[in-house]
């Protein structure tokens, strides 16, 4: 010691074997020097006001404790680190480095842990092997085992989740996020996650946008990501493979003439369920499906099942369900029992009209049992009505259109009518002509008579 610090009298009591010095107080504002090593019984400390702040190991011990009342209880365990006001205070299990005010204060039998920081691991019990690093960082997790918290408030409420990481600051750190198996890395990242495991959370507040989600992931900042098995890339963003500035949502630049990119090798023309006759189109969701041509006919697949809209019977293409075909934007649906609607009209070079049954063509004018109206009949129904019999109304033809078999057969069978009139009127005519005759005939048979 330095003679010019301590009085002579303390010094010489020092000195004198027979005396132990219970304290030295140098002159005010003097400093106390050692000059050597200051040797101190293994598991004695240095205290301040009755308090101990710097613990030696006991003999043979391998803990470091350092700070007021740092691992007061960590006397019996082994390999401890606690630095720090109240660090580890409550400690006895093994193997922790505890840093900082209060860092682990909590944790009773909880080892291999390290908690550096302002209350890091504040509130640990039990929880084993967690990393937290930052002030507050998992400063609520009690039995929480082998996280990894790295940054202010990093994994903050986290209780009981373990197997977490959690880097930056503010990230994991929200109302019931206390799940497990989670990976958010971003400044406020998945603060959001409120009861959800096994999620994935990258970027500046990438987070999820619903609770109680299950592996869910959004990658960029500000994504969000609402449903479970879902993965979501950035805010609103544009993604691009093979090009550094996508122009929607995906946009894949292929590095092959003629091709687009994009490989399915489940669906190549080698495998036996996709060959020649195969195709990619979507479906009513706009899914990308895998479709056929059945026969030649085209087989489209629906959201849930494959659902054969057209099959090929012989060389004959038939729609399977029997619906109607329309053409054009001007009709939503085709009237009861018909199924070809064409916008525009329709130019051909020819067309023939099926007609199912005799009964449907006017050959029954011919019949001996026809009824043919008389034609005064029908010179009174046409100044009534204004059109022929059985024949339809201009009103009715706007109104209901014109079925082309039908007023061919409606229009043969006026002409056979007319037919029969003229027909009539021959026979009329001819018997006419034979009276005539006959008259005639008598006329001059008595005229020859008188002249004789």
């Amino acid at each position: 010691m330095k003679k010019n610090l301590l009085p002579s009298v303390l010094l010489a009591g020092l000195l004198t074997p027979a005396l132990y010095a219970q304290s030295i107080a140098p002159p005010a504002n003097t400093p106390l020097t050692i000059e050597g090593d200051l040797n101190l019984p293994a598991g004695k400390s240095i205290q301040a006001n009755g308090s101990s702040f710097l613990t030696l190991p006991q003999a043979g011990g391998t803990n470091v404790l350092m700070g007021y009342s740092a691992g007061a209880a960590a006397q019996t365990a082994a390999q401890n680190t606690l630095v720090g006001h109240r660090a580890g205070v409550s400690a006895t299990a093994s193997a922790n480095t505890m840093i900082g005010f209060q860092a682990g204060a909590s944790t009773t039998s909880g080892g291999f842990n390290t908690f550096i920081g302002v209350q890091a691991g504040l509130n640990n019990t039990t929880g084993s092997s967690n990393l937290m690093l930052g002030t507050n960082a998992g400063s609520s997790n009690t039995t929480g085992t082998a996280n990894f918290f790295v940054g202010d408030n990093a994994g903050g409420q986290n209780t009981s989740g373990g197997y977490n990481v959690y880097l930056g600051t503010n990230s994991g750190n929200g109302t019931g996020v206390n799940g497990s198996n989670n990976v958010a890395i971003g400044f406020e990242a998945g603060r959001g996650n409120s009861a959800g495991s096994t999620n994935t959370y990258l970027g500046f507040r990438a987070d999820a946008g619903a609770s109680g989600l299950t592996n869910a992931s959004a990658f960029g900042a500000n994504a969000r990501v609402t449903a479970s098995n879902s993965l979501v890339l950035g805010d609103n963003a544009n993604v691009g493979i093979g090009t550094t500035a996508p122009a929607n949502k995906l946009q894949i630049v292929g590095g092959l003439a003629n091709t687009a990119g994009l490989r399915l090798p489940l669906t190549s023309a080698s495998t036996p369920s996709s060959n020649a006759t195969k195709f990619l189109t979507v479906n009513a969701n706009g899914d990308v499906i895998l479709a056929n041509f059945a026969n030649g006919a085209r087989q489209v697949a629906d959201a849930e099942t494959i659902d054969l809209l057209w099959t090929r019977n012989g060389q004959y293409l038939q729609s399977k369900g029997g619906e109607a075909i329309i053409i054009g934007s001007g009709i939503r649906k085709t009237p009861a029992d018909y199924k070809l609607f064409v916008e525009g009209g329709i130019l051909t070079e020819k067309v023939k009209v099926a007609i199912k049954n005799a009964n449907d063509w006017s050959d029954k004018v011919f019949a001996p049992t026809y009824n043919l109206r008389p034609l005064s009949e029908v010179g009174k129904f046409i100044k009534e009505h204004h059109h022929l019999p059985g024949v339809p109304s201009a009103d009715e033809v706007v109104k209901e259109g014109v079925d082309v078999g039908r007023m061919d057969a409606k229009l043969l069978e006026k002409i056979e009518e007319l037919t029969l009139y003229m027909l009539q009127m021959k026979e009329q005519h001819t018997q006419e002509i034979k009276q005539l005759k006959r008259e005639l005939a008598a006329v001059k048979k008595k005229a020859k008579i008188s002249r004789r």
